[in-house]
């Protein structure tokens, strides 16, 4: 499949997609995630890529918060464990390059924990164009400071909740739960810290296939598990049940088996998801701009 990667793609996406929706087996996912992202032409195309970041040193900040976060990564697998390890330094390498490579972006702490997990599955070259084609199509912009792509995603997927499951977003209002208080880690880390391991690798399979519509159709049905039902909703009276519940998920919810047929047998469309982006986006820079123009006038009194 891999030697026609093209004809694969264009003729056969359809049979691709189902396969990457029931699981990619253990023993090729891996390269099907170089393939799914990109990663294969990139390295083609830029087969000096990786050597060429790591000569771009970034300034001796970053390099002291890459430091900081390098064991705190999957601290107890035998990969990670020990300190300036094998491990620990590829993972240093990894992020150390992107950042010498993407000075306007730099480093960012949610880069750790997916660098950490492409290392766990692939070789240390692999890895680096896997996670330059993740971050560079889809992420980038969650790495510049204010975090404003993750706040209009916060409210894409709100807007996307009232419209599913209405009784679940009354509650969240209700209480005060505002996406970011709980779905950075969600959607920067891309699960990493909050779902068992089987049903991540599940997510990131459709993820790597699909694109970013999984990570928000899996939010809505772990939200939905969670509050769905009105005698869920009232054992959770108050903004720090609620929040505790979305930060530490019950194990009942996040079973690969139940999770990934809820999210992607939701009744949501791509135009739903165009719709509800063009709306929230044009709502941001509209409220940005009114915080502008008070500076401006607080400023000139």
């Amino acid at each position: 499949m891999f030697n026609n990667w093209d004809r694969v793609v264009a003729k056969e996406f359809p049979r691709l997609r189902e396969r990457c929706r029931k699981g990619i087996p253990d023993s090729v996912r891996a390269r099907a995630w170089y393939y799914l992202c990109g990663a294969c032409f990139m390295q083609r195309d830029q087969p000096d890529l990786y050597q060429r970041c790591l000569a771009k040193q970034p300034n001796e900040k970053v390099l002291d918060e890459i430091d900081k976060d390098l064991s705190r990564q999957f601290p107890h697998h035998e990969l990670f464990v020990q300190d300036q390890g094998h491990g620990q330094q590829a993972l240093r390498r990894l992020l150390q390059a992107y950042s010498g490579c993407h000075p306007e972006v730099g480093y960012c702490q949610a880069m750790a924990p997916l660098a950490g997990a492409l290392l766990l599955h692939m070789p240390e070259l692999d890895a680096f164009y896997t996670m330059v084609s993740l971050f560079d199509t889809y992420m980038r912009d969650y790495f510049r400071p204010g975090l404003e792509a993750v706040q209009v995603d916060g409210q894409i997927l709100y807007g996307l909740l009232k419209r599913m499951y209405p009784d679940v977003y009354r509650h969240l209002v209700k209480y005060k739960v505002e996406p970011l208080h709980f779905m950075v880690d969600w959607f920067m880390c891309l699960y990493v810290r909050n779902l068992p391991w089987p049903t991540l690798l599940r997510v990131w399979d459709v993820y790597f296939c699909e694109g970013v519509k999984i990570i928000f159709r899996v939010a809505i049905a772990l939200l939905n598990g969670i509050l769905g039902s009105s005698q869920q909703r009232r054992h959770l009276k108050s903004f720090e049940d609620t929040l505790d519940c979305l930060r530490n998920l019950p194990a009942s919810v996040t079973e690969a088996s139940s999770l990934l047929p809820a999210a992607l047998l939701l009744e949501l469309s791509a135009k739903d998801f165009e719709q509800e982006h063009t709306k929230q986006l044009k709502k941001f820079n509209q409220r940005k701009q009114g915080r502008h123009q008070m500076q401006e006038a607080a400023a000139a009194v």
